[in-house]
């Protein structure tokens, strides 16, 4: 036993070095203007993952990867739901603080946002995959299988995961906030969700229901700011995305209210 924990902590550490140094890698690539830095960053975290379950003696166990379709129903149907809920929840909110712009009517919109959701959901669903494999594939259950208790094993996948998107933000124009701000919020913002993937992937069992919801996340949130559908006028409050204050305050009430569920 004292071994086969040794063996984990260290493919643990091989496995946060290899992905940080890959987004690493990546943002300089991307920095300098060529596009497959994006290609090296999001690779990253199931790259890792395959070398470490295949060669590093981890094998495929705990990844996750049945689907469990007829238990965890209720799941994939909430992964599916909440992101655009919250993400409408937000927007409403923002309308009514006067701080978010609709721009058009329903009638123009919808469209618009039917078509830059349905382009982009297969490549944001590859995309999430890639990264769930990562986060809730493998460090979330590595970590369980060293009885780390819930809340500090997702803390930490949550840090890592935020910090892995470092050197994507500082290679970008990510944000117009200045950093000093938005680096700080953006980790408790990435936190937050993590405890919510954390806790939908202990309670479902399967790694899909985190791809589905961060799939979706992205796919939605594409489309809505890619084709300027709404004007986020404060984006420090009132945004769609994780660093956002009203997210942070959603997603915290739902991460403590799965926690609390669990438990009970």
């Amino acid at each position: 036993m004292i071994n086969q924990n040794k063996k984990i902590k260290r493919n643990i550490v091989i496995y946060i070095i290899g992905v940080l140094c890959l987004a690493t890698i990546g943002g300089l690539v991307t920095a300098s203007g060529n596009e497959v830095g994006g290609l090296i960053f999001i690779i990253g975290p199931i790259l890792m993952v395959i070398l470490l379950r295949f060669f590093g003696g981890d094998g495929w166990k705990d990844a996750g990867l049945k689907l469990n379709l007829k238990e965890n129903w209720r799941w994939y149907l909430f992964s599916l739901v909440a992101y655009p809920i919250s993400m409408a929840v937000v927007i409403l909110l923002g309308v009514m603080l006067g701080v978010t712009e609709i721009n058009g009517n329903l009638n123009s919109l919808l469209p618009a946002f039917l078509a830059g959701f349905a382009t982009q959901l297969i490549p944001r669903m590859l995309f999430a995959m890639f990264e769930e494999w990562g986060w809730r594939g493998y460090l979330e259950p590595r970590l369980a299988a060293l009885n780390v208790p819930d809340s500090r094993r997702h803390l930490f996948v949550g840090v890592i995961w935020a910090v892995w998107h470092f050197p994507l933000i500082l290679s970008t124009p990510y944000t117009e906030i200045h950093y000093a701000v938005f680096l700080p919020i953006f980790v408790v913002g990435v936190v937050v969700s993590a405890v919510v993937y954390g806790q939908l992937r202990k309670a479902s069992g399967t790694v899909w229901t985190s791809v589905l919801m961060h799939g979706t996340a992205n796919a939605v949130a594409w489309a809505i700011l890619q084709d300027d559908l709404i004007t986020f006028n404060n984006k420090l409050l009132a945004n769609i995305a994780p660093e956002s204050i009203l997210v942070i305050l959603l997603w915290g009430a739902l991460g403590w209210w799965m926690s609390y569920r669990h438990k009970a």
